[in-house]
């Protein structure tokens, strides 16, 4: 009886031992192709340090990059403002058809649900539109040096 508990309780520790080992694999695998950026800001410099070191870009290049970048970021944002309009449209339809679905006493919950989020959502556009204002001021810092 004695073999069998020291033969269940090796067999658990190597079990124990290969999952461990396997998510510290997973982990370094999945930690080196994912991007751990917090904010646009954090995602764009990111991308523009990568860039710089892996292509070895000259310091024209970089600036004429982070025009680039400045000019398809208002693209996005254009097309952005003139579909916004309709996908509003769009989320409030769903927000009718959830609430069609809930009982009286659910409806408050989930109203604060939808006020949350978009709470949210709005703190994340004001810090994006600061994060803008701020790379703009740099640029034209860095343009009145030059």
């Amino acid at each position: 009886m004695k073999r069998n508990q020291w033969t269940a309780l090796l067999f658990a520790i190597a079990l124990f031992g290969s999952g461990l080992i396997a998510g510290v694999l997973a982990e370094r695998f999945l930690g080196a192709s994912v991007v751990n950026a917090k904010s646009s800001e954090d995602f764009r410099h990111h991308y523009t340090s990568e860039m710089k070191a892996k292509l070895k870009l000259t310091t024209q290049q970089a600036n004429r990059l982070e025009v680039i970048l400045d000019e398809t970021k208002a693209q996005y944002k254009s097309v952005r403002d003139h579909y916004r309009p309709e996908m509003l449209k769009i989320k409030e339809a769903q927000i009718a058809r959830v609430k069609s679905i809930l009982t009286p006493d659910q409806i408050p919950a989930y109203e604060r649900l939808v006020v949350e989020r978009e709470r949210r959502s709005k703190e994340q556009e004001e810090r994006d539109r600061k994060e803008d204002q701020q790379r703009e001021a740099a640029h034209r810092a860095q343009a009145a040096q030059q």
